[in-house]
């Protein structure tokens, strides 16, 4: 048996009805349509090409690193047993007052292109260390240690580091010229 509604109770029926079948409709739609999420973005991966070289006592480092052209830096390191004949470091005080230790950077040519000159970083009894640092960021000079000409070829200072990129060398020479220590640059993950 029917029984007539009042005007606001069939609209107020009509509207529980309509509610029910877009519930209905929102649990389907959803189960079958795909949701769009986000593709995560990969970060960004440093290029690091690296050179290093033990030989006599002597272990030399130098890895240049770039993120982005904001971000770059190149690091030197020179670690040295005392005594070392081959550098003449016969005592601590010896590697403290060395200054003339240097890096230069070659192609695989053999045509040198940058250099840097190594600060003393610390001299102990049995263990000197020597460095050159630079890290730029956003092209402005943050830290420093030691000097790096990134272009032999000119007298004026660039903002910017030794471009080494696999199969570069980099030599240890000292003031005299004399070659003491190479490694060759090569690409790392």
């Amino acid at each position: 048996m029917w029984i007539p509604l009042s005007g606001s109770a069939a609209l107020l029926a009509a509207v529980s009805t309509l509610h029910a079948d877009f519930l209905a409709y929102d649990a389907v739609a959803s189960a079958t349509t795909p949701v769009a999420t986000p593709t995560p973005q990969p970060q960004a991966q440093p290029l690091v090409t690296l050179a290093k070289q033990k030989q006599d006592g002597v272990v030399l480092t130098v890895k240049r690193t770039r993120w982005s052209a904001k971000k770059d830096q190149i690091e030197a390191s020179l670690t040295v047993k005392i005594p070392n004949d081959a550098l003449s470091l016969a005592t601590a005080d010896d590697a403290r007052n060395r200054h003339d230790l240097l890096l230069e950077f070659r192609h695989s040519d053999g045509m040198a292109f940058a250099e840097c000159d190594l600060d003393v970083k610390q001299a102990k009894k049995k263990q000197a260390v020597f460095v050159a640092k630079e890290i730029y960021r956003r092209g402005i000079l943050q830290i420093k240690s030691g000097v790096c000409d990134p272009d032999i070829s000119t007298e004026v200072a660039e903002q910017t580091i030794p471009d080494a990129r696999p199969g570069d060398v980099v030599i240890l020479k000292d003031a005299t010229g004399s070659e003491l220590l190479s490694a060759t640059f090569v690409k790392t993950k």
